[in-house]
Order: structure tokens, then C-alpha cells, then sequence
């Protein structure tokens, strides 16, 4: 039972598999069939029965109603009964387009896409779609190749998506797929059809427990076609595959399939629309918080595609958002052993990007991250060096400590490759903060006197 708009629902059920998109058509279990005994009333009039107003069952929903409100005969080909059957009144409006669903007639199949899209519309209308197979529907009818029924299908899905508690039934319907498929099949003047299809698709990924189900059910592709399409398609396409890549078991399958997502996501960031610039970013900055390979490879085809990066970095966006992410992006990069080389000039770039947003923390803190992990090899103590004061006095005197312990990063990496040099520059300006700092992280006084206490003794025989 599912809680809905302060109604209780019992949703149908499909005999076999749940996922009735992976099937040619599917089977609804026959509803309990409700005893002459128990009721002495019609369901729907309130009328009592006797000799002369007699007790009829409703063929869908199995209740006991009198002839006027269940007088009609309907075909149920989706309770496995090809003649006409008797239906009441409070079924027959789903239980019709349900089984036109079941005709090969276009006519036919675009009455029942837009009838159940009408009625998943309003409150009452739902519980009747839920109920009697009109969601079961509704994924199968994804599945035809017409663009009204294709169009009515994608907004009777994201219809129902809006409404959390029917999530996981939605899913395990096949509804995702459905989508999927909608959107792969969609042509570019289906607009509002793919907006419908993408936004089912962004709200099911907005569930933790759906974004790899999303992914299982072939959201990637289409989403990475609607990507090169333009405007409010291109937008809400990156802005879902941002939503999926937050998991970081969708990764490998971002980064490593066959139709180049890098490139494409890598071409966005240097967009003039900088909303995409930051939609796209961010969605590469989840992809940069997995494995050393993945950032890697991150690095080596922005090198080879023209260096987006580095020229969304040049253009100093308006959006300090877009600033936010790109550094944030770096900072992860920067962690990459064998990309140090081809960062050099992003490395330059965060030296004089922290003078720049010196006055927004929100940047700081990942500018401050990108040098300290910078900082870690060797080879880029040379360039640091310079900036010694900068970091000293926008870093390591900042009053946030996530900066400053950035900070204390570092310099302490410095302090192993320059010595004297960075001891020097301490002396000038900074020794006290550094130290200040140093006391204030939590284990790091402990980690160095057990660390010192490895090489002296703390207890002796006397000489």
C-alpha cells in the first residue's frame, strides 16, 4: 500500500517480473473477488440490495456493485479475457484506456497516452491510474515509435515522478527505461518531450538509491546526445548527469565509455552560457573525486582537446560560482602524480587567481587546497616559492581554519624541498601562525611527538 495524497493506494501488480518494459505486454493479477455475503450495499450508489436490485461483480476491481453502476461491458484483454466483461463506473474510465492500449490501432493507442496523462493529473484521477494497470500502461506505451503517444507518455511519466512515495514502483515498473527510451527516440522538435523525459529523469536521480538504477536502465547515453543539443535541453541534460556522477559507482561507466563524454563535458565548460559552464564543471568535479586514473584521464584529454580548463580560467567568469567549481576541480586534479606536468600552467594560473578572489573564502579554500596538493612534488616548489607571502598572508592568516590548515599543508611540503628558503620567508612574516596553526590541528602535536620519539628515546640509563 502506498500513502498518497492522504489517500491509501493499493497499486496493481503484473503477473511475473514487476519491469513490464522489458516485456511485449503484461498481465495484471486479478483483484480479490469480493463475497456475496459480505456487503448488502452497492459500493458506489449506497443503495441496498434485494430481490429486485440484484448484485453484479466488477471483472477489474472484483466488487460487488448493482446493475446501474456496473452495466458496462468492456474487453480485458490485460486480465487475459478477450470477450466483453462487465465493469462498474468507477472503473471504466482507466480500464477503457487500458485496453485500447492493447489494439494495433494509432488512433487507438494516442486515446490511451492521452487519457491516462490526463488523468494522472488530478488526485482522484491517479488512484485510478494506480489501481487498474494505467502506470503499467503508461511505460509500454513509451515503447511505440509515434511522436503523440511518445509525447503523452513522457509527460504522464514525469507527472508521477513528482510524487515521491511512488519512486521505487515507478522503477521497478520499468519507468526509467521508459524514459530512456523516449528520449533516445525523440527527434529535435520534440521539446517539451524531452524536457518531460529529462525531468522524470532529474528527479529520479535526485534519489540516492535511484542514480544507479538510472544508470542500469541506459540514462547515460541519451543524456549525453541531449548534451550537444542546445538551450534549456542542453542545461537540464548536464545538470542530471551532474545529479548521476555524485555516485561514485557511476564513474567508470561516465569516464570510460564509448562516446567520448569527456570531450563533450570538457567542450561545455567553455561555453558562453555560464550557468552550462557551471553545471558542466561541477559535474567534472565529481568525476575527479574518484580513482588517480580517472583524474588522470580527466587531465590528459583536456590536454589533448584544446585545454577548456585552462581557457575557462583565462575568460574570468562573471558566475564566482563557475569560479568555485573550476578550483575546486583543480584542486582534485592536482592530487595526480603522473598529470603534474601537463598542470603546469593551471598551477600558474591558482597562483594568481588567489590574489584575485583573495576576498571570497568560498574560492580560497579550494585555491588554498589546489596549492597545498600542488605542493606535494617536487617540481612545483619552484613555482610556489614565489608565492610564499601570498599563501602566508591570504592562506595562513586566514580566520577559517579549513583554509589555514590548507595552508599549513603547504608549507610544511615546502619546508621538505626548500628548507632554508621557506624557513626564511617564515622568519619574515608567518612563524607565529604556523605555528599557531600547527597547535591548533587536532592530532598533529601528538603525531609529532610520537613521530620525534621514534629517533631519541624518552626514557635513558644514565651515561
Amino acid at each position: 500500500m502506498i500513502r498518497l495524497e492522504d489517500q491509501d493506494i493499493i497499486p496493481a501488480t503484473v503477473e511475473g517480473a514487476a519491469d513490464v518494459f522489458s516485456v511485449e505486454n503484461f498481465i495484471i493479477a486479478k483483484a480479490r473477488w469480493v463475497n456475496d455475503e459480505e456487503v448488502s450495499v452497492c459500493l458506489l450508489c449506497g443503495h441496498k440490495f434485494n430481490q429486485l436490485r440484484r448484485k453484479h461483480h466488477c471483472r477489474q476491481c472484483g466488487k460487488i456493485l448493482c446493475s446501474k453502476c456496473c452495466k458496462d461491458k468492456v474487453p480485458l484483454p490485460q486480465l487475459g479475457l478477450s470477450e466483453p466483461e462487465r465493469i462498474c463506473d468507477y472503473c471504466k474510465p482507466v480500464t477503457e484506456l487500458v485496453t485500447k492500449s492493447w489494439s494495433p490501432s494509432p488512433t487507438f493507442l494516442t486515446e490511451a497516452a492521452k487519457g491516462l496523462q490526463e488523468m494522472v493529473r488530478d488526485p482522484a484521477g491517479i488512484k485510478k491510474v494506480l489501481e487498474l494497470g494505467g502506470l503499467q500502461t503508461l511505460v509500454l506505451l513509451a515503447k511505440q515509435d509515434h511522436t503523440k503517444i511518445r509525447a503523452c507518455a513522457a509527460s504522464g511519466l514525469h507527472t508521477l515522478s513528482t510524487h515521491a512515495p511512488l519512486h521505487r514502483l515507478l522503477a521497478d515498473a520499468g519507468a526509467i527505461k521508459a524514459v530512456c527510451s523516449i528520449l533516445s527516440s525523440a527527434k529535435e522538435d520534440e521539446e517539451q518531450t524531452v524536457l518531460d523525459g529529462i525531468g522524470a529523469l532529474t528527479i529520479f536521480c535526485k534519489s540516492a538509491e535511484l542514480k544507479t538504477k538510472a544508470m542500469q536502465d541506459g540514462a547515460l547515453q541519451p543524456l549525453l546526445s541531449m548534451c550537444s543539443r542546445s538551450g534549456a535541453v542542453a542545461l537540464m541534460a548536464v545538470s542530471t548527469l551532474s545529479l548521476i556522477v555524485e555516485d561514485p559507482r557511476t564513474h567508470t561507466a561516465v569516464i570510460e565509455n564509448e562516446r567520448s563524454t569527456l570531450p563533450s563535458l570538457l567542450a561545455l565548460t567553455a561555453s558562453k552560457d555560464e550557468q552550462m559552464q557551471e553545471v558542466s564543471i561541477k559535474t567534472l568535479a565529481h568525476l575527479s573525486m574518484g580513482s588517480d586514473w580517472h583524474r588522470h584521464r580527466i587531465v590528459q584529454e583536456d590536454f589533448t582537446s584544446g585545454r577548456s580548463l585552462l581557457q575557462a580560467v583565462k575568460n574570468k567568469p562573471k558566475n564566482l560560482q563557475v569560479v568555485s567549481n573550476i578550483m575546486c576541480l583543480i584542486a582534485n586534479l592536482a592530487t595526480s602524480e603522473q598529470s603534474q606536468s601537463a598542470l603546469q600552467e593551471l598551477l600558474d594560473k591558482t597562483c594568481q587567481l588567489l590574489v584575485t578572489y583573495a576576498d571570497y573564502s568560498h574560492i580560497v579554500v579550494h585555491i588554498a587546497r589546489a596549492l597545498a596538493n600542488f605542493a606535494k612534488f617536487r617540481q612545483n616548489a619552484v613555482k610556489l616559492m614565489p608565492c610564499i607571502h601570498q599563501i602566508t598572508l591570504h592562506c595562513l592568516k586566514s580566520t577559517d581554519d579549513a583554509i589555514t590548515f590548507q595552508a599549513i599543508r603547504c608549507i610544511l611540503s615546502l619546508l621538505s624541498y626548500c628548507t632554508d628558503e621557506t624557513t626564511s620567508a617564515l622568519m619574515s612574516d608567518g612563524a607565529s601562525e604556523m605555528l599557531g596553526g600547527l597547535a591548533n590541528v587536532p592530532g598533529v602535536m601528538e603525531a609529532m611527538q610520537a613521530a620525534i620519539l621514534q629517533n631519541i628515546p624518552e626514557h635513558a640509563r644514565p651515561m
